[in-house]
């Protein structure tokens, strides 16, 4: 029970970090959530991938499945706390 509940509370909180919000535009919204989600599911998997490989590897036992899903929205966290960054840095003309 426990693993669900951090698997949906780390989701929840993937899913917010993730969304393009266009105020008024709710279509737009989608879109643009949906568009990066697309695009950026390929790097994920493949980074989840490499570390589960790593983890087989080193442990001698591949991660279950909460355990795998669990690496892979970590992951995805990470990727959207740097994209954010380089959003604000970059693209919003931050400080």
């Amino acid at each position: 029970m426990r693993s669900v509940t951090v698997i949906t509370v780390l989701a929840a909180f993937y899913l917010l970090a993730s969304v393009r919000y266009f105020p008024g535009q709710p279509l737009e919204t989608l879109l643009a959530t949906l568009g990066h989600m697309l695009q950026s599911l390929p790097l994920l998997a493949a980074v989840t991938y490499l570390v589960v490989l790593v983890v087989r590897k080193v442990a001698g036992q591949v991660p279950s499945l909460f355990g795998i899903a669990r690496i892979f929205l970590l992951i995805a966290l990470g990727y959207e706390f740097l994209f954010a960054l380089h959003h604000y840095t970059t693209v919003a003309g931050g400080p």
